[in-house]
């Protein structure tokens, strides 16, 4: 039986799942992780509305991700347009931080290869 992992994405970084779940296929998958983002949103609904929930199969190859705000009950009294609109507002903030957090790993990569050429720059003018 094929492994999904259900990674947890929040503004704080990404939660790996370490262990995954065994399930028959997809669309199994979907439903589990539809189930997942519902119980982490109990009680907390607006604080997790720009939560993500990223689905990748056994080799970690991304398949499908969850936002916890087209799972939100606590705005299901909205009309179409504006749940709509809400969603799209959660789904870019989520890009806007996913843009950020790739931000500074490269500046993290830059000022490490900059400390290594450093290093080298430093041993070759000794020699």
């Amino acid at each position: 039986m094929p492994r999904y992992y259900f990674d947890l994405k929040n503004s704080d970084g990404t939660l790996l799942d370490p262990d995954g779940t065994e399930l028959p296929d997809e669309v199994a998958a979907r439903e589990h992780a539809r189930q997942v983002v519902i119980e982490l949103m109990r009680n907390a609904s607006m604080r997790t509305r720009m939560w993500r929930l990223t689905i990748s199969d056994q080799g970690r190859m991304s398949c499908f991700e969850c936002l916890f705000a087209s799972h939100d009950d606590s705005i299901a009294h909205l009309t179409p347009e504006l749940r709509s609109s809400v969603e799209t507002v959660c789904h870019e903030h989520a890009a806007l931080i996913d843009a950020i957090v790739n931000v500074r790993s490269t500046i993290l990569q830059i000022r490490d290869t900059l400390s290594r050429s450093d290093a080298i720059a430093n041993v070759a003018a000794r020699l």
